[in-house]
C-alpha cells in the first residue's frame, strides 16, 4: 500500500571522481558533514583527496536521492598544481528554481541553516517551497562564492504528486461494518454491531474515532471481533469472546474497546476469522488462539485456546487470510491451508477438515483471500485462481460449478490484490483498475446494477484504486490519493456516508474525511438501555424498554466488578466504590437479550 504525499527529496549518497567516469556508485564516497544523509540539502565533506598529475583535470561530483536515483554529474575544470596556494572560498548566496532557468540571481533564495553565509561549507534550508503541477519536473539549485561567481546548476528530476484529497491509508470491511486507519495513525469505525471498539452497541453511519491512539498500523475484522497492531509492535483485540478469540486468557466475556494482548512488541501481522485469531511475529513464527472445533488453530487438536499459542516451529510465515479455514503463505511463496474444508475451501481436492498446516500444491503465490465457502489467490506470475463453492458465480470462471482445487480465472497476468466475503469478490489490477464479481442483489459489486456477475467485471473507468475490501453485502475501497469510497447495502450505516436504513448505493460513492471524533449521526438499536448521569459519581440510574433480569458492570479488562438482580425496567446502582475510569454496563433480560453501554466513572 502506498500513501502519496507532497514530493520530499533528500540526498542519500554522494561520490566524486577525476576525469573518467567509473560508473554510478563506483566513485569515491563523499560524507555528509553532520554524519547522516537525511535532508534535501546537505553539507558535503571530504578530506585527503588524492590529486591527479599537474595540469587541467575534470573534478566530478554526483549525488543519489532517497529513491535510489543518481543525479547528473556536476563537473568543474581544475588546474592541479603542486602544493597550490589557494584562497579560502566562502559561499555568499544560494537559490533554487523549477524547470526553466530565470538567470543567475533571479531564482528563489535558499537560506543558510545557521543564518549566515560565511563558510566554505554551508547547510542550506528552505521551507514553504511552492510545488509545480503534478508530474515530472527538474529541480535546480546553484550557489555563489565570495568572489561573486555563480557556480554550475545542480539539478535532479523529481516526480511531483497531486496533493492527496483523502485522509485514509488502511481499510477493512466486516459483515455490516468497517474499520479504517487514517494517515495520522488514528483508528476509525462505522456500521452496525457492538464490536466497533467504541465501548457502545450503537450503530454509526459515519466514521467515528476509536480512542485517541495515533499509532495504529493494521486492523482486521471478523463477524464478531476485531484485531489490530500498532506501530510499536503491540497487538490489540476487542469484541465478543465466546471461544477465547481475544487472546486475553478469558472465555465468554467480551471487551468492547481495544485491549492489549500480552506484552509482546514484535507482532507483524494479524488475521481474524469466525471466533479465531492468528498472527505472525517479526521472527516469522505463527501463533493462533480461539475456536478450534474444525482444527483451525493448526495444533493437531480440536481444543480451544484463550491465549496465543505457537503453531509448529516454522519461522518463515509471511501472510495470512482466515475465515473458518486458514490460508497462509510462507516466505518462499508456497501455499498452506488447514481448518474447515467444507466445499473444499482448502483446495486440496477433498472436503476433509485438516488440523495442521498442510501444503496446497507446488505453485508459488503472492496474495490469498479466504471466505466462508470459497477461496482465491494470486500466483507470483500475476494470474488469478479460485476454488470452493461457486454459488452466484463468485469464483469468477464464468460458471456456477464448484471447484475442489485452484482453478485459473481468465488469462490476465496483472492482478495485484484480491478480497472476498461470503458471496462476492473484489480485486485490483496493477494498472489501478477495479473489478468485482459474484452476488450483486444489494449493489455490492458497484457496477450500477443488481445483476450477479460470474466473471470479473470492471467497475467504472478510474485507474487509481489502491486497495479494496469486501463486506457482507457491501464493499469499500481506497484510491491512491487516500480518498475512501463505499457501495452496496446500507441497513446500519455501513456505507459511512451519514445515511442508513436501506439507502443502498450501486456505484462507488465518496465518503467524506472525518474531522471530529463524533459520528454525523448515531443510529441506536431498537431496544435501548439508558444510563444517567454519565459520567457518574455515586448513584447510577438505568432504564430499559424491557424488564431487566440482571445488570452487570465490567472494567476494560473484561472483569466483572458489579452485578445486581433487578427484575424491573428501571434500577439504581451504588457505584461510589468504583475507581475512576471507563466501564461497560451490561443489561440482560430473561429472554436472553443483552445490551451494553459505556460508562464513565468520575
Amino acid at each position: 500500500m502506498v500513501t502519496l504525499c507532497s514530493a520530499q527529496m533528500f540526498i542519500s549518497q554522494a561520490e566524486y571522481f577525476w576525469d573518467n567516469d567509473p560508473g554510478a556508485g563506483n566513485g569515491t564516497a563523499i560524507l555528509a558533514t553532520d554524519g547522516t544523509f537525511n535532508s534535501a540539502f546537505e553539507q558535503l565533506s571530504r578530506t585527503g583527496i588524492t590529486l591527479p598529475s599537474n595540469g587541467l583535470h575534470k573534478f566530478n561530483v554526483r549525488i543519489k536521492d532517497n529513491t535510489g536515483v543518481w543525479g547528473p554529474v556536476f563537473t568543474n575544470i581544475i588546474n592541479v598544481q603542486v602544493a597550490p596556494t589557494a584562497t579560502i572560498m566562502a559561499l555568499t548566496q544560494a537559490e533554487f528554481f523549477w524547470d526553466t532557468d530565470p538567470g543567475e540571481g533571479n531564482g528563489t533564495t535558499v537560506l543558510a541553516a545557521d543564518g549566515s553565509f560565511n563558510s566554505t561549507f554551508e547547510q542550506l534550508t528552505q521551507t514553504g517551497i511552492a510545488l509545480p503541477a503534478a508530474g515530472l519536473h527538474v529541480f535546480n539549485i546553484r550557489i555563489k562564492d565570495n568572489t561573486g561567481v555563480w557556480g554550475p546548476v545542480f539539478r535532479n528530476v523529481i516526480e511531483v504528486s497531486a496533493t492527496p484529497s483523502g485522509c485514509f491509508q488502511k481499510i477493512d470491511a466486516g459483515g455490516a461494518h468497517n474499520f479504517a486507519i487514517k494517515s495520522d495513525g488514528t483508528l476509525w469505525s462505522w456500521g452496525t454491531s457492538g464490536h466497533l471498539g467504541s465501548g457502545s452497541v450503537s450503530n454509526y453511519n459515519a466514521p467515528t474515532q476509536i480512542g485517541t491512539a495515533n499509532n495504529w498500523k493494521t486492523v482486521c475484522d471478523a463477524g464478531q471481533h476485531a484485531a489490530g497492531i500498532r506501530t510499536n509492535g503491540t497487538l490489540w483485540t476487542w469484541g465478543y469472546n465466546n471461544s477465547g478469540q481475544l487472546g486475553l486468557g478469558t472465555v465468554g466475556t467480551g471487551v468492547f474497546v481495544p485491549i492489549q494482548v500480552g506484552t509482546a512488541t514484535n507482532w507483524k501481522s494479524v488475521a481474524v476469522g469466525f471466533e479465531i485469531t492468528l498472527a505472525i511475529k517479526t521472527d516469522g513464527t505463527l501463533w493462533a488462539w480461539g475456536r478450534n472445533s474444525n482444527g483451525a488453530l493448526g495444533d493437531g487438536t480440536l481444543n480451544n485456546r484463550s491465549v496465543p499459542a505457537q503453531v509448529g516451529t516454522a519461522n518463515n510465515w509471511a501472510e495470512l487470510s482466515v475465515s473458518n479455514q486458514v490460508l497462509a503463505l510462507k516466505t518462499d511463496g508456497t501455499l498452506w491451508g488447514w481448518g474447515y474444508n467444507g466445499d473444499s475451501v482448502l483446495g486440496n481436492g477433498n472436503t476433509t477438515n485438516v488440523t495442521v498446516p498442510t501444503q496446497i500444491g507446488t505453485a508459488t503465490w503472492q496474495k490469498i483471500a479466504a471466505a466462508l465457502s470459497h477461496s482465491q489467490g494470486i500466483q507470483t506470475d500475476g494470474s488469478l485462481w479460485a476454488w470452493g463453492n461457486n454459488l452466484y458465480g463468485k469464483l469468477g470462471d464464468g460458471t456456477t460449478t464448484n471447484r475442489t482445487v485452484p482453478t485459473r480465472i481468465g488469462t490476465a497476468t496483472n492482478w495485484q490484490s484480491i478480497d472476498n466475503h461470503e458471496n462476492h469478490s473484489v480485486a485490483i489490477k496493477t494498472d489501478g483498475s477495479l473489478y468485482a464479481w459474484g452476488q450483486n442483489n444489494e449493489g455490492q459489486l458497484g457496477d450500477g446494477t443488481a445483476t450477479n456477475r460470474s466473471v470479473p467485471t470492471r467497475i467504472g473507468t478510474a485507474n487509481n484504486w489502491q486497495s479494496v475490501s469486501a463486506g457482507g453485502y457491501h464493499s469499500i475501497a481506497l484510491k491512491t490519493d487516500g480518498s475512501l469510497y463505499s457501495w452496496g447495502y446500507n441497513s446500519g450505516g455501513q456505507l459511512g456516508n451519514g445515511t442508513s436504513g436501506f439507502t443502498n448505493t450501486f456505484t462507488p460513492t465518496s465518503v467524506a474525511c472525518p474531522t471530529s471524533t463524533l459520528a454525523i449521526d448515531e443510529v441506536e438499536v431498537t431496544s435501548q438501555i439508558k444510563i444517567y448521569p454519565n459520567p457518574v459519581k455515586d448513584i447510577l440510574t438505568l432504564s430499559f424498554d424491557k424488564e431487566m433480569a440482571t445488570v452487570s458492570i465490567y472494567n476494560l479488562l473484561g472483569q466483572e466488578v458489579f452485578v445486581k438482580t433487578v427484575n424491573s425496567n428501571e434500577a439504581t446502582l451504588e457505584v461510589s466504590h468504583l475507581t475512576r475510569g471507563t466501564y461497560i454496563v451490561k443489561a440482560s433480560t430473561a429472554d436472553g437479550l443483552t445490551l451494553n453501554k459505556k460508562l464513565l466513572k468520575e
